[in-house]
């Protein structure tokens, strides 16, 4: 290998590294993102090898990560259902679907912003102010308890209720790709749906079902406003992102789970791995197998095109734990 990354430890250290699930390259080619079994995502610096900066997910580990364009975003996919946005320049983190938060969480976001108001645009005399008005609430609230106790309970019942309307059942976040003909992305999840996600608003535009079982991979077109999935059903579809129609079904379910895809520069074939060690080329205009490649270790389990030079070279990762450059005629 030309680069190594590990994380900052104590050597020795007995506890061993994580398996890596996720690795992307940033759009600037000086950095690069990956995510490994402990839940912790890391920036590393593609030139000297040495961590930048990090995140970690309560929920479990991330299991899929793409760049974006804007300046040093990067999008993860985590076990807990949720996609976060985050900005590794300055350590915010945005947490899809806004709107599935529990009370506990948003409490949580309030009472930090409120925090950091206070410590940021307020002198010494203001915050002085702001902290004497805060204990006074605290009393305050204390005292109404005090005399009234059943409302502590009626505010857990209410917030339980919310709890329960708003939870997030989408599944771990298997998959995730940037849509580089808008400032979009698509989500291939647990549940068995694609999602797709305005990245400006955090707004879920389309939500689309056909796989018989989790969305285990996604990849976008180049050049339309398109993207295919892969599943554990041994199926992979093409998808209208405008519409959430259904365009195009590729049918090889001998083949087991579809763990990886990538779509090659001109968006009219797309690269398919699957648990039985092969990688399979089929033509998206007509629905037709162009190629099978037998890579001879195991499951490949990611897929990466070259876009030039040459064009359309794959090279797979494969569950012996090698990569391997292949050049389809």
């Amino acid at each position: 290998p030309r680069q190594v990354f590990f994380p900052y430890r104590n050597c020795p250290s007995p506890k061993p590294l994580a398996a890596v699930y996720t690795v992307s390259v940033l759009n600037d080619a000086t950095y690069i993102v990956s995510a490994d079994a402990s839940g912790t995502a890391y920036v590393w610096d593609w030139r000297l090898g040495h961590e930048k900066t990090k995140t970690s997910c309560s929920g479990g580990p991330y299991l899929s990560s793409t760049e974006m364009p804007a300046w040093r975003m990067v999008l993860l996919g985590c076990n807990n259902s949720y996609t976060y946005v985050w900005q590794w320049d300055t350590g915010n983190t945005l947490a899809l679907p806004y709107n599935a938060r529990s009370t506990a969480q948003i409490i949580g976001f309030m009472q930090s912003n409120l925090v950091a108001y206070k410590n940021t645009r307020l002198d010494g005399m203001q915050r002085l102010f702001a902290e004497k008005a805060m204990m006074t609430e605290k009393v305050f609230l204390d005292v109404v308890l005090a005399a009234y106790p059943g409302l502590k309970e009626e505010a857990k019942i209410l917030s339980n209720i919310s709890d329960f309307f708003h939870k997030n059942t989408f599944g771990a976040v298997n998959a995730v790709c940037y849509v580089p003909t808008r400032l979009r992305f698509v989500t291939g999840h647990a549940d068995g749906r694609v999602r797709y996600w305005s990245a400006e608003s955090g707004t879920l535009l389309m939500v689309m079902r056909g796989h018989q079982g989790p969305v285990k991979a996604v990849a976008p077109s180049p050049t339309s406003q398109e993207a295919v999935s892969g599943g554990e059903d041994g199926t992979v579809r093409l998808w209208c992102l405008k519409t959430g129609i259904q365009k195009l079904l590729l049918y090889q379910p001998y083949g087991g789970p579809v763990l990886s895809l990538a779509i090659v520069p001109g968006g009219t074939k797309v690269v398919v791995g699957s648990a039985d060690g092969y990688v399979r080329i089929w033509d998206l205009s007509t629905g037709l197998l162009l190629c099978a490649i037998n890579t001879g270790g195991g499951a490949v389990n990611g897929l990466a095109v070259n876009p030039s030079n040459p064009l359309g070279q794959i090279i797979t990762a494969s569950q012996d734990g090698y990569a391997r450059v292949f050049n389809p005629r």
